[in-house]
């Protein structure tokens, strides 16, 4: 299997699971929190970036390397661009999770289960509205990722 191959499998596969699991977050756990009361909203909340927190990061920082070696491995052409597009888009994602919800995520990590950390309630409203502009992002990227191998496929 070629570097260019390999590159746009783990981009793809890599970047699937990446975004599906930002995805389900947006489907699922945002509308549920949104209707949960604030106690129980910081106990499901820690429980759940307790658990996604070392995996996320793994596949955003696979996706992005593996999206890269396929740009510069493809050397020139759409999947080049959509590649490196994706690349950058996946970029943004982690830089932004980095400096806005990581913080967040830490308030109610770094607390015994069941307490409420200080201003619980409006971190609750920025991470919700920061996760839905993240998982638009992050399927844009996504997109790119996938237009990219298919560009490829047609080219071989």
């Amino acid at each position: 299997m070629t570097v260019l191959k390999l590159s746009a499998w783990l981009m793809l596969f890599c970047g699937g699971l990446w975004a599906g699991g930002i995805l389900l977050y947006a489907v699922d756990r945002t509308s549920i929190w949104r209707r949960m009361s604030i106690e129980q909203f910081s106990v499901d909340f820690r429980r759940s970036v307790y658990r996604a927190d070392p995996m996320m990061p793994i596949l955003s920082v696979l996706t992005c390397v593996a999206s890269v070696v396929f740009a510069v491995e493809r050397g020139s052409g759409a999947a080049r661009v959509l590649g490196g597009t994706g690349a950058g888009l996946v970029l943004l994602v982690i830089v932004t999770t980095v400096s806005i919800a990581e913080p967040i995520n830490s308030k109610f990590r770094r607390l015994p289960e069941g307490q409420i950390p200080e201003g619980a309630q409006r971190y609750r409203v920025l991470w919700r509205r920061f996760h839905t502009a993240r998982t638009v992002v992050a399927l844009a990227a996504l997109g790119c990722l996938a237009a990219a191998a298919s560009v490829l496929s047609r080219a071989s």
